[in-house]
């Protein structure tokens, strides 16, 4: 689950960076380096540091909450006022400030939410890119940086032992100090991954590094197998085939160090859907020993006819698309969407289908989906949610869940489905418990990973030498009020191999082929 509430942010940085359009740095001069504070409508106020600064002679501007970072889309500076534009989650939003002698004061306005803003001038501006992650610390700086963590992650959590013992937490935070000395960067990022996942909820952990070095291959469990389910060019030739080694390490050594990285507090499908994309992750692969270097990895395979070969792959460079081919074709029903955040077909026979991966422009969509179901006439709808990653659940429920219980052409056994699996995270979960809860909608496909009663709403902070951003959740909420703490579907159906590799969906099939009352 993830909401942006100015009531919910702890603090607020604008900090030099590239934008798509900026002003020139002329009248009047804003730049430096200020602190103040933000009141919402409400009147609840919050500190705020602001950095202004000028590059190339432009203005530009990056926004940093305690809820993520985002880039300013336009900064404008004339009139005596400067204005600068930014979007959080999809959402348009604004800062505009007026100089007065030392200070800047004026309005925002942030995912609907507006207030005031006034601040005093401390400083010269920062320089850009000051805090942008690096891994190219000292022994002294990471020591450092592991003693404000072992301060701060509790701080920052709801409960950061719920799982974790804290004399554990501190054991392994005294370990990778001492491991600091030789540990190269790659290490040190995740040897202190695995302590944050250690704390168990799948909302705490640590943004990964830009250079992620992605290998061109996507690696799924099958079993006890290990089989490429999707290659770029360099890798084609390993679709399909089972993964026997990485760097020379047995897959099954691979997959022990990759499950450290994965929340020990949730289940099963979740940490395996984590681990999977480690094992393709030069940073990962080089911080678990598992291969030399992060640049690259020699992945050793075994085909169908028995032939064992090795490939060595690179890693791609950051800002570099890794374009992949799935094993599945293409003309699949739940791919015919080409990633749109929510997309919807007339499949015929009085059924609709819709894929619903995130929660932009949530409302406008739904209306759609609505509007199609009435032109088609449609007594069965098949909400697809197996990619979807999250966002803001109440706005799920107000925008689907709740119009679809005041449908009851729809709202009933056998005309209403959800399509579920491992990677059906945060609000998506939070949206699937309630379908099975409150509507008469059949879920189908793959117990989700994420516990319904668990430690969500993350919010984050930086490390002082590194600049890491570690995610720590700070609520909890509880979507199973009676029973296992789990969404289950009441239909299992976990695809095969040989489902992928025939190009089946049985999930959908299986969906399609009930028949309406």
């Amino acid at each position: 689950m993830m909401r942006f509430r100015l009531v919910e942010a702890v603090s607020i940085l604008l900090v030099a960076g590239a934008a798509p359009a900026a002003a020139s740095c002329a009248e009047p001069d804003v730049t430096g380096l200020y602190e103040g504070t933000v009141k919402t409508g409400d009147g609840t106020t919050f500190e705020v540091t602001l950095n202004v600064s000028c590059a190339d002679g432009k203005l530009g501007g990056q926004l940093f909450t305690s809820v993520g970072d985002f880039p300013a889309t336009s900064v404008t500076a004339e009139a005596g006022r400067v204005t600068i534009g930014f979007s959080v989650f999809g959402a348009a939003s604004t800062l505009e400030l007026t100089p007065e002698k030392g200070a800047v004061e004026g309005a925002f306005t942030i995912a609907g939410d507006k207030g005031t803003a006034a601040f005093a001038r401390r400083g010269d501006a920062l320089a850009p890119g000051a805090w942008e992650p690096r891994l190219d610390l000292t022994p002294k700086e990471w020591r450092a940086d592991l003693a404000t963590y072992a301060i701060e992650l509790p701080k920052h959590h709801a409960n950061a032992f719920f799982t974790l013992p804290r004399a554990a937490f501190d054991a392994q935070i005294d370990a990778l100090s001492k491991r600091a000395a030789t540990a190269n960067g790659d290490e040190m990022f995740v040897g202190l991954q695995a302590i944050t996942k250690s704390i168990g909820d799948g909302h705490t952990g640590l943004v990964a590094p830009k250079d992620r070095r992605p290998m061109p291959l996507e690696i799924g469990k099958f079993g006890d197998d290990f089989r490429v389910v999707a290659t770029g060019p360099e890798a084609v030739r390993a679709m399909g085939a089972k993964v026997i080694e990485i760097g020379g390490v047995p897959i099954a050594e691979a997959w022990r160090r990759a499950l450290t990285l994965a929340p020990a507090g949730e289940l099963e499908q979740l940490r395996r859907v984590n681990a999977l994309a480690y094992l393709a992750r030069g940073y990962a692969l080089h911080g678990l020993d598992i291969t030399p270097r992060r640049e690259d990895a020699v992945y050793t395979f075994e085909g169908d006819d028995g032939a064992v070969f090795d490939l060595d792959l690179a890693g791609a460079l950051p800002g570099v698309d890794v374009s992949l081919h799935s094993a599945m074709p293409d003309r699949s029903l739940s791919r015919q969407s080409n990633g749109a955040p929510f997309w919807c077909k007339d499949v015929g026979l009085g059924t609709v289908y819709c894929d619903w991966r995130t929660y932009e422009n949530l409302a406008a969509n739904a209306k759609t989906m609505f509007a199609l179901l009435d032109s088609a006439h449609a007594t069965k709808l098949i909400i697809d949610m197996r990619g979807n990653g999250g966002g803001d659940n109440t706005v799920g429920y107000a925008e689907i869940l709740k119009p679809l219980k005041a449908r009851p052409d729809i709202n009933r056994k056998g005309h209403l489905y959800v399509l579920i699996g491992a990677e059906t995270f945060s609000a998506a979960m939070n949206n699937a418990a309630q379908f099975q809860d409150e509507t008469g909608a059949i879920l189908a496909g793959e117990t989700i990973g994420e516990k319904p009663n668990s430690y969500q709403e993350p919010r984050q902070f930086r490390l002082p030498n590194s600049h890491l951003v570690v995610r720590a959740s700070t609520l909890w909420y509880a979507f199973r009020k009676t029973g296992p703490n789990v969404v289950a579907p009441d239909k299992e159906i976990i695809p095969s191999w040989d489902d992928v590799k025939a190009g089946r969906d049985p999930v959908l099939d299986w969906v399609l082929a009930q028949k309406s009352d």
